[in-house]
């Protein structure tokens, strides 16, 4: 019940994080896809979108309109596929893929078939484990009357490693999907970071828009943990443990 009207708040707070949000580390120009969550469009991503275009990344919409998880991108993902296969030309430029709810859960699922196209996967509010029914009921029901098919790719009870870094966030008090659904196994590629908020509201959370700029932001082939230091330690919980850097294979 109280989804709504959080996520009104956490989006409002992001003109009082402005400044702050300002002043990140600019980024290289690489190519980002953001993709929405379900039933929702391109506009679901604007703010995002917008706040990382402007610190310096080639930023893009997903390209398929509203997510009705496998009725749009294909029984097997092949619209998704072709729409970063084009914007990565082919291979030729490894891109990052951002992803809200069950965009997260597609995004994480091309990357797990196609890791060498993909530099990291940053999933918010994501369900990619256990059962893809466990969701908030009327969220459930608009499901059901909006598709004839199944959301998206099964989320995998024991999740599968990613052979690229990999960023869950997720918040407790998400009012749509179980939380524990949303993160993965800590490992030295892999963390889960815990934000306060609501579901809806991550896709315009300041915290949320202040952890996927740093992640961003790595050079290219060297993965570190999210460290959130002084004051900023206050907007995260507790992460995943820290993990030594890793060099990874361009």
């Amino acid at each position: 019940m109280s989804e709504l009207p959080r996520a009104s708040l956490e989006m409002s707070s992001l003109i009082a994080s402005a400044p702050f949000l300002a002043g990140m580390r600019r980024g290289d120009g690489h190519d980002v896809i953001i993709s929405p969550g379900f039933a929702c469009t391109r506009l679901s991503t604007f703010l995002l979108r917008r706040y990382l275009t402007s610190l310096g990344y080639r930023v893009h919409d997903w390209g398929l309109g509203r997510n009705l998880g496998l009725r749009t991108v294909g029984a097997e993902g092949e619209h998704l596929a072709e729409q970063i296969d084009r914007i990565g030309d082919r291979g030729r430029r490894r891109v990052s893929l951002v992803g809200h709810s069950l965009g997260g859960v597609l995004s994480r699922h091309y990357a797990l078939l196609n890791p060498k196209r993909v530099r990291q996967v940053i999933c918010i509010g994501s369900p990619f484990v256990g059962d893809p029914r466990a969701v908030n009921p009327v969220v459930l029901k608009m499901h059901d009357a909006l598709s004839t098919v199944p959301a998206g790719p099964p989320p995998d009870r024991a999740p599968r490693r990613l052979s690229v870094p990999f960023t869950a966030l997720y918040s407790r008090s998400d009012g749509i999907v179980s939380p524990s659904d949303c993160t993965d196994l800590p490992s030295e590629r892999a963390e889960n970071i815990e934000v306060f908020g609501s579901h809806c509201g991550l896709i315009t959370h300041p915290a949320v828009f202040h952890a996927v700029a740093d992640r961003l932001a790595q050079p290219p082939g060297r993965w570190a943990p999210f460290q959130p230091r002084g004051w900023r330690q206050a907007f995260y919980g507790v992460s995943a443990p820290h993990h030594r850097a890793e060099t990874l294979v361009a």
